[in-house]
């Protein structure tokens, strides 16, 4: 491991068993620690150090670049930073942060809001009956103006001698 770069965050320890796709082969491999950013791996045959690979673990799919290698471990610097709790207690849901965060920031959907979830179809109903009496006070004051116009315009010829 290279000594010059400190590490960013805390490891987690962990004992994943994984499937390793890179150049050559696919093989078996185990995840030894965690982060959010990056993870420490063994397998028989490491991959090269700057290499792309792929770890598919309990059907996550991690890719990463390899940053450091020795005869049986490599280090992995990740794409995506991942939910560490989410991997290693095996979510069977997006274990990606950046989705999570981004999913968060947008709040429920159209589906989750028909579906019923939450505070959403109260907000989503709530829209709607304003709107709906905001319509009928339009209407009711269009109706009003309407048939004060038309006796404006009676009054506006009356006037032009027409």
């Amino acid at each position: 491991m290279s000594q010059g770069n400190p590490r960013v965050e805390d490891r987690t320890r962990a004992l994943i068993k994984v499937r390793l796709r890179g150049a050559g082969d696919e093989r078996d491999a185990c995840i030894l620690d965690v982060s959010t950013r990056g993870l420490l791996v063994t397998s028989a045959r490491p991959p090269e150090r700057g290499e792309f690979i792929e770890l598919v673990a309990a059907g996550h799919s991690l890719i990463g670049q390899v940053k450091w290698a020795s005869s049986r471990r490599f280090g992995v610097a990740l794409r995506e930073r991942v939910s560490v709790l989410g991997l290693v207690a095996g979510d069977k849901g997006d274990i990606t942060l950046e989705q999570r965060r981004r999913a968060q920031r947008r709040g429920p959907g159209w589906g989750a809001i028909l579906a019923g979830s939450g505070r959403g179809l109260s907000q989503l109903a709530q829209t709607a009956f304003i709107a709906l009496v905001a319509a009928g006070a339009m209407w009711i004051a269009l109706d009003a103006t309407g048939g004060g116009l038309g006796v404006l315009g009676t009054v506006t010829e009356a006037l032009s001698g027409r």
